[in-house]
């Protein structure tokens, strides 16, 4: 795909070069020759006018011009890199308003169970993991079901059961084992089912008299003896065992998020996602391996992160007095450079018998990746108390507003907390929104709150469950993507993870169908492909307030973008989901090819 060639020419003018681009003149916003020129494209800018493009050159790691191949070829310096296109589709690297890019690369930090269909399946990993392990040292693997979701749990095994205690005492007598839960945010089924056997039960005080710590939680017990049999099933979102009875399993260490957010970055490469926003916040230990990636210049994703609050490392204080303390480096638009900034706040208020039991191991994010703790508790104050303490604080506020009472309520606290401190110009994020009545959207509008939405999720995999029972005017109220097309609403897509392609989540909002059945959810509210393209690109720029920087092929701007194996705008649209991601780059710098 790539050429190298060399261009020798004589300059008129040695300090500032020119070049026509499309039937306008822009200049080249350096005094010196391209690095890198990428020609024999179809080059979709996603500019102010969507304009195509043939070429586009680059230096020092951003767009010095945009154009037809002979204009751009004309700034080659001698040993330019030049890559031929072929006709390919480019676009603006995509931007992931929602990623949770860290959780990607902690699927591979433990052993797999993927692909496995009977017990005596499981056992072998086991065993193979028996033999590079010391009596005595741990064994945890990853869930039992297929990687992506993890879903189907024992329907997948020959058996049509789980693994008992001692099941995986007959390969590992003299080692404690422990199989993770299916995590729900991945499967979407309950209940989560975790196992130990018997040498982990025992290190862990689990005896027949042990009992659940509270109505979700159970122990599953022998009916003849009494005797636990290793299962642990716990319904909920968040599994609480392993912050509980199995607290004694290893938990993630620095170094595996570390490598493991490293992975994800190059995933997150590989299906051109070229920048991350983490709207539902991050605790410390995940920010602490951000900071050490970005300090070592091994970041491949820019990434914009939020605090995830840890209430519970300043028990008592006031909400409004301990934001004022974090605003100093995540008030405004935040601390940073362009790979990595951290601003605005995680806002939620409320509890469980579940985040009570998960609090107490504050801030220990697990699987999740945000605070254990990042809910405010109701007798520290409302919800309105926190919004107007981040207002006042110069904090953006993020929320997640997936039920329709929670997103209602906090519009409603939006809206007034407006009348107090304006918040019209600090693009508060309201995420996971999936109802939204067209006078919701006239207030969203008004308060300039920008909206993250999640097709992939929300219309592909569940848009036919989530509206069965609905009326064709609440159908038209779901992710009503047209609506904020036509009312001038800037949002964002984003795909939570699951999966973490763009183009999949993409195909989700052009084509509108449910993944089982291919049934159109809600057909009004449709929209274009270079509507939904700009909602993955310069609309998740504006969403960190970089839409200066970023978000579109223009000249000055950061030299992101992916090749496509076919063109975005043509390609029939079922077929979105479908197209592959051939090179990636950040800031012209090639961080991912295929082969």
């Amino acid at each position: 795909m790539r050429l190298r060639r060399s261009f020798f020419f004589l300059l008129k003018n040695s300090t500032l070069l020119f070049c026509l681009l499309f039937t306008s003149v822009v200049s080249a916003q350096t005094s010196d020759f391209s690095d890198k020129i990428l020609v024999n494209g179809h080059i979709i800018t996603v500019d102010k006018n969507f304009r195509i493009a043939e070429a586009v050159a680059i230096r020092d790691g951003r767009f010095m011009a945009i154009g037809s191949n002979k204009d751009i070829q004309s700034l080659a310096d001698p040993n330019a890199e030049i890559i031929d296109l072929k006709g390919r589709t480019v676009v603006p690297g995509f931007i992931d308003g929602h990623a949770h890019m860290d959780r990607e690369g902690l699927k591979f930090i433990l052993p797999s169970l993927d692909g496995v269909r009977s017990i005596d399946d499981i056992l072998e990993v086991i065993k193979q993991e028996v033999k590079n392990k010391k009596p005595g040292e741990w064994i945890v693997t990853m869930p039992i079901g297929d990687y992506p979701n993890y879903a189907g749990g024992s329907d997948l095994l020959k058996e049509k059961r789980y693994p008992t205690r001692w099941d995986l005492d007959k390969v590992a007598p003299d080692n404690p084992v422990y199989i993770k839960g299916i995590w729900f945010y991945w499967s979407g089924k309950p209940p989560i089912v975790s196992i130990a056997n018997s040498y982990a039960l025992k290190l862990a005080g689990i005896t027949r008299d042990t009992r659940g710590l509270h109505p979700g939680m159970t122990i599953v017990k022998e009916p003849d003896s009494g005797e636990p049999n290793g299962i642990f099933e716990e319904l909920g979102t968040i599994g609480t065992i392993e912050y509980s009875l199995m607290k004694i399993v290893p938990r993630f260490s620095h170094e595996q998020r570390v490598a493991a957010l490293k992975y994800s970055m190059h995933q997150y490469n590989a299906a051109g996602t070229t920048s991350i926003y983490e709207g539902h916040g991050l605790a410390p230990a995940v920010i602490r391996a951000y900071k050490e990636l970005w300090e070592n210049k091994e970041m491949s994703v820019r990434s914009h992160l939020t605090v995830s609050p840890a209430w519970d490392a300043v028990p008592g204080a006031h909400p409004e007095m301990v934001l004022r303390d974090w605003a100093i480096y995540a008030g405004g638009r935040g601390l940073g450079d362009d790979m990595l900034k951290i601003s605005g706040i995680y806002t939620a208020v409320g509890s469980s018998p579940q985040n009570n039991i998960r609090r107490k191991d504050s801030p220990y994010p697990g699987w999740a990746g945000y605070s254990v703790d990042s809910r405010l508790q109701d007798h520290r104050g409302s919800l309105y108390d926190l919004i107007l303490a981040a207002a006042r604080a110069n904090l953006r506020a993020n929320a997640i507003t997936y039920f329709p009472e929670n997103f209602d309520h906090h519009l409603n606290v939006f809206e007034q907390v407006n009348r107090v401190v304006s918040i019209t110009d600090k693009r508060f994020v309201l995420e996971h929104l999936r109802f939204v009545t067209e006078a919701q959207q006239d207030l969203i509008k008004e308060l300039g709150v920008v909206p993250t939405v999640l097709p992939g999720k929300h219309i592909w995999s569940s848009g036919l469950r989530s509206t069965r029972d609905s009326d064709r005017e609440e159908i038209n109220s779901y992710i009503p993507l047209k609506s904020f097309v036509d009312k001038g609403i800037i949002f964002v897509l984003a795909t939570d993870n699951v999966p973490f392609r763009p183009l999949h989540t993409l195909g989700a909002a052009i084509t509108r169908k449910d993944g089982v059945t291919g049934q159109v959810i809600g057909p009004d509210q449709k929209i274009s492909r270079a509507d939904a393209l700009r909602a993955f690109t310069i609309n998740g720029a504006y969403l960190s307030f970089e839409e200066h920087i970023k978000g579109s092929i223009e000249v000055g701007k950061l030299a992101d973008l992916a090749v496509l194996s076919a063109d975005l705008l043509t390609v029939p649209e079922d077929d979105i989901r479908q197209i592959q991601v051939l090179m990636t780059m950040v800031g012209g710098k090639i961080v991912f090819q295929q082969p």
